[in-house]
């Protein structure tokens, strides 16, 4: 007998369905490079791992782990990083990217709630990077850039914040 392979049908689906059960997160099989498991926000890496290994000790040994972060997560988690990073008063450009928002939330399941002046910023921010790209899609390169070329104090402004409401 033949094994099935159409998508979603090997057992390395399976355990991606079993893990996503599990976790009540929507995990997926990407067969790219090599075998991985990939989710947007969610639970993390290690909670997607530690679940594998308990379904399925030997698929999971193959397998790599990656959470995509949604458009929001990294606009929020750039916000939190250039508030951050800018009351050190350093003087040193912020580095806010990709990666850096990424390690922010590596031990942080998501989505990660915001004070409500963190939701007005995420709010304008992906409104201004969508309208600057004329896209409904944009990327997390774009939103990190498009803070750090904004700053969250001229947003803050731009949305009737003043320093006062804190972060």
């Amino acid at each position: 007998m033949t094994e099935d392979r159409s998508p979603g049908t090997g057992p390395l689906d399976a355990l991606a369905a079993a893990v996503g059960d599990r976790l009540g997160a929507g995990i997926r099989l990407d067969a790219g490079d090599g075998p991985a498991l990939v989710w947007t926000d969610g639970p993390t890496v290690g909670q997607v791992t530690e679940a594998a290994r308990a379904c399925d000790p030997g698929a999971a040994g193959r397998l790599a782990f990656r959470r995509e972060l949604s458009e929001r997560s990294v606009a929020l988690g750039a916000i939190r990083l250039a508030r951050a990073i800018g009351s050190l008063g350093c003087g040193l450009p912020a580095p806010v990217c990709p990666a850096t928002v990424a390690e922010l939330w590596r031990d942080t399941p998501l989505p990660a709630p915001p004070t409500a002046r963190e939701e007005t910023l995420v709010q304008a921010l992906l409104y201004e990077v969508h309208d600057d790209h004329r896209s409904n899609h944009v990327t997390p390169e774009q939103i990190c850039d498009g803070l750090m070329v904004r700053g969250t104090a001229a947003l803050a402004r731009r949305m009737g914040l003043d320093d006062a409401d804190g972060a």
